[in-house]
């Protein structure tokens, strides 16, 4: 995969922020659509992984974004493979965990897989969506 940007940041709650700013570049010359997308679900994706996965403020997320015909969006984090959980249902009245429900509905693909010590959310988008 070319990567387009890689983002190191800090594992504290001004990471999605950085992570939208950071990829910015990358998504300029898509679709507004796309590029909101690509947005939303990086953002989702970077604050579960401070939530969930980051122990002190010293742990980093790495955001990957690259791609062609399709953009590829990889987080890392320093937290443990889970499986991904069944998609919610928008009668589901629970007030959180949206993030993945929104990233299932939303990306063309996406997965968890083990990455060095770590593990990575990644998802797919397609460019050309208007």
């Amino acid at each position: 995969m070319d990567w387009h940007t890689q983002l190191r940041l800090p594992a504290e709650s001004i990471a999605p922020a950085l992570a939208r700013a950071g990829i910015r570049p990358v998504t300029d010359g898509l679709s507004e659509r796309a590029a909101a997308d690509i947005a939303l679900l990086t953002s989702e994706i970077v604050a579960n992984a401070v939530q969930h996965a980051s122990e002190t403020a010293a742990d980093e997320v790495i955001v990957r974004i690259g791609g062609d015909d399709m953009i590829r969006v990889e987080v890392l984090d320093c937290g443990v493979l889970f499986d991904p959980p069944t998609p919610r249902r928008p009668w589901d009245a629970r007030p959180n965990g949206w993030g993945l429900y929104l990233v299932d509905s939303v990306a063309r693909a996406w997965g968890v897989e083990s990455e060095g010590p770590g593990k990575k959310v990644w998802f797919e988008l397609d460019p050309k969506v208007q």
